[in-house]
């Protein structure tokens, strides 16, 4: 069990601060929070602030597991081996739940000099090499700030040779960034697997995965919602009430900062640039029916502006709308991939085949107002590889096919 958690200190005026604390004391820690600060002065999101203070409370375990002081390390002139370079490193590629003993693995020393050795765990032990390179990041960032206050606190007594120290020490952990493939091997899924979807996951479908009426009704219009509009799950839940215009069939994806309404721990945030959708008038009869029969017999759901609520009429959290995913694939292992974002490049699939034929600069104007991106952003070429990919395929066996005719 980790020494150390998170806590989201509430301003008042919708500003929100994650914190790193000592379970047992239920104190912050200072040079944590210091860190924490100091990216807020830089101007970050609390949303970025609280991944790289979960970073830190990795760099902690694996400190407190090794019996590592960095104030005592400091005071001596020292910071970090390369024995616990290491083991930072092989955390970081380490997802939480997979960690059943807590002794972390470490590679000897001399087999890092001799081989530059990597730790490998199983892929359901390894977050993305993304994950593990953000986590080393900030990790490495917070060092460098940590490093710096010591030295103008004088703490170590040696400060160039301290200096020379740390460098090292950063040197060291960046070495151990894991390359992350350009792009991204998500892909929509097609046509058949959308039908199939839409098929179980209809309220009336005897095999549902969930079970009560509420949750059935909810959850189909999280789905549908997700992938006829492209949305992403923290703009779905930071939709209100005041968005939606059922008479004019639009819906409005703000984009609120510090939004003093929302109450959840982790409050719902838009990456994406605000704008006006429309409804079809299906989406518009699914809306309706849940305002007035679904979300109408939750108590709760009048105390908050809005759209998607609990079980109990709260404003559903992030992990919410994760554990529909995960409920669903548990009940259809032939979903096993699926999950908000790739409904998300689903979206962008259909409408790249819808437009087909037209003119490619438009195309990529409009896909990039519906998806909430800056009028001259690429990003549309991340969210349609499986399109280009199947109609690759497509003009090859075309092309194959030519060959003997």
């Amino acid at each position: 069990m980790s020494e150390f958690g998170l806590v989201t200190v509430d301003f008042g005026n919708g500003e929100r601060l994650p914190l790193l604390i000592r379970k047992s004391t239920r104190l912050g820690d200072f040079d944590a929070a210091t860190y924490a600060l100091s990216l807020r002065d830089r101007g970050l999101k609390a949303k970025t602030i609280e991944s790289a203070v979960r970073a830190v409370l990795i760099l902690y375990e694996v400190l407190q597991q090794k019996g590592v002081s960095l104030y005592e390390r400091t005071s001596r002139g020292e910071l970090l081996t390369q024995a616990e370079v290491n083991a930072i490193s092989d955390r970081c590629k380490t997802r939480a739940d997979a960690l059943d003993d807590p002794a972390l693995g470490v590679i000897s020393l001399a087999n890092a000099r001799r081989k530059k050795a990597r730790f490998i765990r199983s892929k359901d032990e390894a977050v993305s090499s993304k994950t593990a390179k953000i986590r080393l990041l900030y990790i490495i960032d917070f060092l460098k700030n940590f490093s710096d206050r010591m030295r103008l606190q004088k703490v170590p007594p040696r400060d160039a040779e301290f200096q020379k120290v740390s460098d090292l020490v950063i040197k060291a952990l960046s070495s151990k960034k894991p390359t992350v493939p350009k792009g991204s091997d998500r892909r929509g899924i097609p046509e058949e697997a959308q039908a199939r979807l839409f098929q179980v996951t209809h309220p009336d479908f005897a095999g549902n995965p969930w079970k009560t009426n509420f949750l059935r009704k909810r959850n189909y219009l999280i789905l549908r919602l997700l992938l006829e509009l492209g949305i992403r799950k923290g703009e779905l839940l930071g939709i209100k009430l005041d968005d939606i215009n059922l008479r004019a069939g639009l819906i409005f994806i703000a984009k609120r900062t510090n939004d003093i309404d929302d109450e959840r721990t982790r409050p719902a945030t838009t990456k994406t640039l605000p704008r006006l959708l429309t409804l079809n008038d299906e989406l518009v009869k699914l809306v309706l029916e849940y305002l007035e029969g679904v979300r109408s017999t939750r108590r709760l759901a009048e105390t908050h502006p809005y759209l998607i609520v609990s079980d109990e009429g709260g404003a559903l959290a992030i992990n919410g709308v994760d554990y529909v995913f995960s409920s669903l694939r548990a009940s259809y292992p032939e979903f096993v991939k699926i999950c908000a974002h790739i409904l998300r490049h689903t979206t962008n699939d259909r409408f790249k085949k819808l437009c087909e034929g037209m003119d490619p600069d438009l195309v990529t104007l409009i896909q990039n107002y519906l998806m909430g991106w800056t009028k001259n952003s690429d990003t549309s070429r991340t969210y349609t590889k499986g399109y280009v990919e199947k109609k690759a395929m497509e003009v090859f066996m075309r092309l194959q096919g030519k060959i003997f005719q």
